[in-house]
């Protein structure tokens, strides 16, 4: 029998931020959304509270959330790309969806941006989805 992982939210979402982390993170992805909904890139930006059960919470749990991720549709549906901020270095993580023969689904390219430079992720999404920006 093959031996299979099961996959944890943190695998999926990455590791749980704080809520100034996460306050943070989302504010750098919506300079990068401004900048691609200018050129008609679709793009939704995806924010995910970390809902932990507990019998008596606690006054003072501290609230977290997972990493926000901007996320790029082309006009079909199809995701483009995935834009993320990186957990140690604070750069733009973009990863370009790709496809081979047949539309099978290949490992998508990943880049890191400098912080800096939201416009250069916005240009290479938007380069990727065939969108002159």
């Amino acid at each position: 029998m093959e031996v299979t992982h099961t996959a944890s939210p943190e695998d999926l979402l990455g590791q749980p931020i704080s809520e100034g982390e996460a306050e943070a993170q989302n504010a750098a992805l919506d300079r990068v959304l401004d900048l691609m909904t200018a050129v008609g890139v679709h793009a939704q930006l995806i924010k995910r509270l970390v809902i932990e059960c507990a019998t008596k919470p606690s006054a003072s749990a501290e609230t977290l959330w997972y990493p926000p991720q901007l996320v790029i549709y082309a006009d079909a549906g199809w995701r483009i790309a995935t834009v993320t901020i990186g957990a140690r270095s604070g750069s733009y993580m973009v990863e370009l969806a790709r496809v081979g023969p047949d539309n099978e689904a290949q490992a998508d390219t990943v880049e890191a941006v400098p912080a800096l430079l939201p416009s250069r992720v916005a240009h290479l999404v938007a380069q990727h989805a065939g969108v002159s920006a």
